[in-house]
């Protein structure tokens, strides 16, 4: 147990490296909001692999809410952000 514990932290990492890498490297406002999406799951999965690591395994049900409160809040921020500027700039693109 503990050793796939350290694999999603692993992983995590990687995804998070990732996501920082797509960040980084587009212009297109789809493709930031991709990126940040990967970052966001890799967190996730870096919270529940913690918590197993750590021992607080025997209470999944609050990492699962927190999860999946804290991705509805980022689809609807980042939707609204991406319709706002669609309407101010009229592109997708990001300067």
């Amino acid at each position: 147990m503990m050793e796939i514990s350290l694999l999603g932290i692993i992983i995590s990492g990687l995804l998070i490296g990732i996501g920082i890498y797509g960040l980084s490297s587009t212009s297109n406002i789809i493709r930031v909001l991709l990126s940040s999406e990967i970052i966001l799951n890799a967190s996730i999965l870096f919270v529940f692999s913690f918590s197993s690591v750590a021992g607080m395994i025997y209470k999944p049900i609050i990492f699962s809410l927190f999860a999946i409160g804290m991705a509805l809040t980022e689809v609807v921020v980042a939707f609204a952000a991406v319709i706002l500027y669609y309407r101010q700039k009229g592109k997708l693109e990001v300067e």
